[in-house]
């Protein structure tokens, strides 16, 4: 099972906590079931007005949650990281680091069609692209 939820979530107010628990409870029935997980980390949201510093703190702290759950007992767990992918550092940000935001190149690294928060057909490609196919197959 591919997760690949949250950053609505976090634009709507919930906090990185709340939503780690819901996860992880998630995860847990997935597992009991015998169903591998993968998540995906959850991709910028830096300059869609709907985003605050708060939202996007909270973001990264769900992002750190996700990529600490890799556990190779069966049935695995494990994520891919679609913000590496689709991210590039803000050229306009002060902050240290600097605030990341989706790649807006052109094809076929135009992962934001202007918002700055969805994602293109080229961004999901990508993240497709990024999926380690060896971790759908079943546990050895």
């Amino acid at each position: 099972m591919v997760i690949d939820e949250g950053l609505k979530d976090i634009l709507a107010g919930t906090d990185d906590t709340t939503l780690e628990e819901s996860y992880g409870l998630l995860r847990d029935q997935l597992r009991a079931w015998g169903i591998k997980v993968i998540y995906t980390t959850l991709t910028p949201c830096h300059g869609y007005a709907p985003c605050t510093t708060d939202n996007d703190a909270d973001r990264a702290d769900a992002n750190t949650w996700i990529t600490d759950q890799t556990d190779y007992t069966t049935p695995t767990v494990t994520y891919t990281d679609a913000e590496q992918t689709v991210a590039i550092p803000d050229p306009t940000s002060t902050a240290d680091p600097p605030a990341l935001i989706l790649n807006a190149g052109s094809a076929p690294s135009d992962y934001d069609p202007g918002d700055h928060v969805n994602l293109t057909a080229d961004a999901y490609h990508a993240i497709s692209d990024a999926l380690d196919l060896t971790t759908l197959g079943p546990d050895a």
